[in-house]
């Protein structure tokens, strides 16, 4: 019942700091983005997971105010930001970038916080930002040698690719299922996203993802790229998740030159943000107060 009551609060209180939300188009497409707090405050840019939105962020992103300025953004095809006729991870890098560098939405190059699907992308970015990027944060993703992760990805982008018609906003919300399938001890936080997660359509009630953003999706591997990033980096991963295991976790941070030890979250599983959202907070306050936030924007 405590911890009931104490995840409850955290909802409550992080809703009560509400986002600014508003559009804005950028590497050809027009993305919604969630903002908090003040422009001229060192920057925070928050990166969602595979079918996932900004709003995963709400109750994350509004507690590291009133010393950043955060934006969590809806990537193409995902949420509430525009389609595409196609999408690769590399385009969705091309969003991350473009959005960390546009001097509307940050006064300075943000430290990008990505989660599974976010964090690789966000890797990608860092690969190519190098030191303009003041941090990166990988939240439980997965990266390995010569796509040897690529048939559990394969077999997710299956499940995604599917286009699911549900006959009243209620059906489609008891509906939601988290993948990989974990337990989720916070109800709460999981009601919560899985009512943000919903749209009406012609046919009834569906998901807010683009199925077609999955149906062709090829998976590649960031492997490669991890020495090329020079930006303080810390990755972390949920004690008992399906994705990270530590023994990859630790050769990632063993291939990026300046990553911190790999942070684990006790009893978290891969939805970190669901399990201990807390503990998840903590983490990231401690990297950011280690790192130099005064880099400018081209």
């Amino acid at each position: 019942m405590k911890t009931t009551l104490f995840i409850t609060e955290l909802l409550e209180k992080g809703l009560l700091k509400p986002a600014k939300q508003r559009r804005v188009e950028l590497a050809g497409v027009v993305l919604n983005i969630l903002e908090w707090g003040d422009r001229d405050k060192p920057g925070l840019l928050f990166i969602h997971g595979g079918a996932a939105h900004a709003s995963w962020w709400r109750f994350i992103a509004p507690f590291f105010l009133p010393d950043y300025h955060c934006i969590a953004v809806d990537l193409s095809g995902h949420g509430d930001s525009e389609r595409r006729s196609i999408y690769t991870p590399d385009l969705w890098c091309e969003e991350v970038m473009a959005l960390a560098s546009d001097r509307s939405c940050f006064q300075s190059i943000p430290v990008i916080i990505g989660h599974s699907m976010g964090g690789l992308i966000a890797l990608r970015a860092a690969a190519v930002m190098l030191n303009k990027l003041p941090g990166l944060i990988v939240i439980d993703s997965a990266v390995r040698p010569y796509n040897s992760n690529a048939g559990k990805g394969r077999k997710n982008h299956g499940l995604l690719g599917r286009k699911r018609i549900y006959e009243s906003r209620q059906q489609a919300q008891i509906s939601f299922r988290l993948i990989p399938p974990q337990p989720c001890k916070n109800a709460i936080l999981l009601d919560y996203i899985a009512a943000q997660s919903i749209r009406q359509c012609n046919e009834g009630w569906t998901w807010k993802y683009d199925p077609s953003a999955f149906r062709d999706l090829q998976a590649s591997s960031v492997y490669d790229k991890l020495r090329e990033i020079t930006s303080p980096t810390l990755i972390i991963r949920g004690q008992f998740s399906k994705i990270l295991d530590k023994e990859t976790a630790d050769k990632m941070q063993s291939e990026i030159s300046n990553a911190s030890k790999v942070v684990e979250i006790t009893g978290a599983f891969h939805h970190i943000m669901l399990d201990q959202p807390v503990l998840l907070i903590d983490e990231i306050n401690k990297a950011l107060k280690r790192w130099d936030m005064k880099q400018t924007i081209d």
